[in-house]
C-alpha cells in the first residue's frame, strides 16, 4: 500500500497528492508500479498559498503580457 498526502489550497481550490512512500512492491518493481491499493498519510490545507501549477501559471502570464494581478482577501 503507497502513502500518498493530500495538500487542499482552498484559495485556488485544487488538490496535490504527492507520494509519501512506496510500499514494498512498488519498491521492488523497475517501474514503481503499484498495483494495490493506496492510503494518505497525512492532509491538510494551506490556507496562504496556491498550488504550484496556479502560480507557475500567474508568473507565466504576467511575464509575456506585463499584466498585474492582485490578490483579492475577503
Amino acid at each position: 500500500m503507497c502513502w500518498y498526502e493530500r495538500i487542499y489550497y482552498p484559495r485556488c481550490h485544487h488538490t496535490e497528492t504527492p507520494l509519501v512512500r512506496y510500499c514494498h512492491f512498488a519498491r521492488n518493481d523497475p517501474g514503481h508500479q503499484c498495483f494495490g491499493a493506496w492510503n494518505y498519510q497525512r492532509e491538510y490545507e494551506q490556507l496562504d498559498s496556491e498550488c504550484n501549477d496556479c502560480t507557475r501559471r500567474r508568473t507565466n502570464l504576467v511575464r509575456e503580457n506585463g499584466l498585474r494581478w492582485r490578490n483579492h482577501t475577503y
